[in-house]
């Protein structure tokens, strides 16, 4: 493989957001839909992030290593998914499915209740993560927020909360599973 001496990324930044960089590599986001959002990537310690005015931001690193290179990318894509973030906000769709019980989703304060799910007395509660706001409209779970990473992280929390055990997955099927994720008003994914 060929060796690199010197990488250099480069990521815009829009009007309307503001970012400050504190410390090595602690990057806080602010946007017209809300933030602050604060991030640690003091992990990435090969990988220097600089920010030239208000309109730039540099990713640079010497004589860098294959994992070095695909870490860099990675830390800049994560931050521009912040940015789409706070100019648009992130929402995933849920859907309720059941076959045979009924199953009822209720949110009180910080926590969401999952009632007779399976046909259980007891209510299955995942806590609601802070940063996000949840819905409940007939058989849709809406979860919003501006960070993509709290956003997916609190849907894979409802959907892990309805998980069964010690029965076949292809004869029970209920849960609480994404079926879209939208940017602002475009849709990202869905199931078709």
């Amino acid at each position: 493989m060929v060796k690199i001496a010197f990488l250099e990324e480069s990521l815009d930044i829009p009007e309307k957001v503001e970012i400050s960089l504190k410390d090595p590599n602690i990057i806080t986001i602010k946007g017209p839909k809300g933030g602050p959002i604060v991030k640690d990537f003091s992990h990435a310690r090969k990988i220097k992030i600089d920010l030239e005015g208000k309109s730039k931001l540099k990713f640079t690193s010497n004589f860098p290593r294959g994992n070095t290179v695909a870490l860099a990318k990675t830390v800049k894509n994560l931050i521009k998914n912040l940015i789409l973030g706070v100019q648009e906000g992130y929402t995933y769709k849920s859907k309720i499915c059941y076959s045979h019980f009924p199953i009822t989703v209720e949110i009180r304060g910080k926590k969401i209740h999952i009632k007779n799910f399976n046909g259980e007395r007891a209510d299955r509660v995942q806590n609601i993560i802070d940063g996000v706001d949840i819905s409940v409209e007939g058989d849709d779970v809406i979860i919003t927020g501006i960070d993509n990473q709290v956003v997916g992280q609190m849907a894979a929390n409802i959907q892990r909360a309805c998980r069964l055990r010690k029965k076949d997955k292809r004869v029970f099927q209920d849960g609480i599973f994404v079926y879209q994720k939208w940017l602002g008003e475009h849709i990202l994914w869905q199931i078709k």
